[in-house]
């Protein structure tokens, strides 16, 4: 290996924890509501369902829940306020959801990239 090689960093074996820290996850970020964890069928960011849901929210009710995922060795949970747009049984439980904090939406929004394989 060349001095100049040395000194760009090249040959450096940084390929594997890059490819780890980009490493596709495969469920989505699971959602906590009254200590139950849900994986919803379908999350984008601010909105998400769950079917089938058994628990209390009724429409257009607001509630707050934890958003919570796992990207390689770092743990995220947040808390956000959601409102509920439809419950029943067929439709499950879709929600809306105010976006969390900056530093927390950007980590849920590189997570979902992944996810998504965008």
């Amino acid at each position: 290996m060349s001095w100049l090689s040395k000194l760009s960093g090249r040959g450096k074996s940084t390929a594997a924890s890059t490819a780890s820290a980009k490493e596709r996850p495969t469920d989505p970020p699971t959602i906590r509501i009254d200590s139950h964890e849900y994986v919803p069928e379908e999350f984008v960011l601010g909105s998400f369902r769950i079917r089938p849901y058994d628990g209390d929210l009724i429409a257009k009710q607001q509630f707050d829940f934890r958003i919570l995922f796992r990207h390689g060795e770092e743990h995220s949970d947040f808390a956000c306020r959601g409102v509920v747009v439809k419950m029943d049984e067929q439709a499950g439980l879709v929600a809306r959801f105010h976006q969390p904090p900056p530093a927390h939406t950007r980590k849920l929004i590189e997570y979902l990239k992944l996810w998504k394989g965008l």
